[in-house]
C-alpha cells in the first residue's frame, strides 16, 4: 500500500490531472505544483504497484492498459469523495446543489449562456459542474452521480434517459491558417487519413464517432495528443501540430489563426439535456429542466 491515506488521495489526484491534460507540465500548472514533484508522485505510484501507467508518443502521453484501468478507478474514488464533501456542505447550509455534467466543448460556449439566463429568474441557484465527455456523463446520470447532463444526443434513442434537444450543429475539422488544407471548402475522411490529429479524451461522443469513421476506411488515426482541455487543442492547432474536430460554434470567425472545414457528407450533431427516466429529481433540478425546455432554440 502507499504510505498514508493523504498521500494515496494526492497521488490519485495528480494522476487524474495528468490524464485530463495529457501533459505533466500542463497538469503541474493546474495543480500549482512543480513538474518534478508531480513526476516523482506518479513515478512512486508506478513503483509501488509495479506497473507502467503511460507510454510516450510524440507530443502525447498515452495510457497503457494498466493506466486506463487505474484512471477509471481513480476517478470513481475521487468523484465519491467529492460528492460526499459536497453533500455535507449542502446539509450544513440547508440548500440543494444541482450536479450537472457538461462536456468541454459544450461548456465552453453553450452552458454559460443557459446558466446566465437561468440566474436572472433564479437568484441563489447552486450548480456544481462536472466537466466530462458525453459518454461519461451518461454513465454518471445512470449511477446517480449526476442529476442532469448536457450531451451529444446522436444514437441515444434507446437509452434510459429523458432528453430535451437544445441545438442542432455539426462537427468541423480545424487546422491552422498555414496548414495545406486551410483553403479547402470541404473534406472527406480520406483527405485527412495521414494527418496528425488532436482528440478529446476517451468518454466523449465525438472521439468514438471519429474513430469509427477511420475504421470504415481501415485506417488508424494518427493521434498526437489527447486532452480534455479545449484550450490545449486550440493551441496545438494554431501551432500547426495537428488538426482537431470541434463543434462549428467554437470556430471564431474573427480568429484568423484557425480554420474550420466542414465534411462533404456533414457531421451533424444534436446537443441536449439528459436526465434519468423514472427517478425522483429535486425541485431545483426540475425547475432547471423546465427552464431549458422553455428556452429551446432561443440561445442563438
Amino acid at each position: 500500500m502507499i504510505g498514508s491515506d493523504f498521500v494515496t488521495f494526492l497521488q490519485l489526484k495528480y494522476f487524474v490531472e495528468v490524464c485530463n491534460n495529457g501533459s505533466f507540465s500542463l497538469a503541474a500548472k493546474v495543480l500549482f505544483v512543480t513538474q518534478p514533484a508531480l513526476s516523482s508522485a506518479i513515478s512512486n505510484l508506478e513503483k509501488e504497484f509495479s506497473i507502467k501507467l503511460f507510454e510516450r508518443k510524440r507530443y502525447n502521453l498515452v495510457l497503457t492498459k494498466a493506466g486506463e484501468f487505474f484512471y477509471d478507478r481513480a476517478k470513481i474514488v475521487l468523484d465519491g469523495v467529492h460528492i460526499f464533501e459536497s453533500e455535507l456542505r449542502d446539509i450544513s447550509k440547508n440548500q440543494v446543489t444541482i450536479r450537472i455534467g457538461v462536456p468541454p466543448m459544450i461548456g465552453s460556449f453553450l452552458f454559460p449562456k443557459i446558466y446566465n439566463r437561468y440566474l436572472l429568474d433564479h437568484v441563489g441557484a447552486k450548480f456544481e459542474m462536472w466537466e466530462e465527455g458525453s459518454l461519461s456523463i451518461r454513465n454518471k446520470i445512470l449511477n446517480k452521480t449526476l442529476d442532469l447532463g448536457f450531451s451529444i444526443l446522436n444514437n441515444s434513442e434507446n437509452e434510459q434517459y429523458n432528453r430535451e434537444v437544445i441545438l442542432d450543429t455539426e462537427l468541423v475539422y480545424c487546422v491552422s491558417k498555414s496548414n495545406k488544407l486551410a483553403d479547402r471548402n470541404s473534406l472527406t475522411i480520406e483527405d485527412i487519413k495521414n494527418e496528425p490529429i488532436v482528440l478529446m479524451r476517451e468518454g466523449s461522443f465525438q472521439t468514438r464517432l471519429i474513430k469509427n469513421m477511420f475504421s470504415k476506411i481501415d485506417t488508424e488515426p494518427d493521434i498526437v495528443l489527447v486532452s480534455s482541455q479545449i484550450s490545449v487543442l486550440r493551441n496545438f492547432v494554431k501551432m500547426d501540430l495537428g488538426g482537431a474536430f470541434l463543434i462549428k460554434e467554437l470556430v471564431d470567425p474573427n480568429d484568423e489563426s484557425i480554420v474550420g472545414i466542414p465534411f462533404e457528407d456533414g457531421l451533424s450533431l444534436k446537443i441536449g439535456l439528459l436526465w434519468q427516466k423514472n427517478t425522483e429529481l429535486s425541485n431545483a433540478a426540475q425547475e432547471f429542466i423546465k427552464h431549458v425546455k422553455s428556452m429551446r432554440y432561443k440561445f442563438f
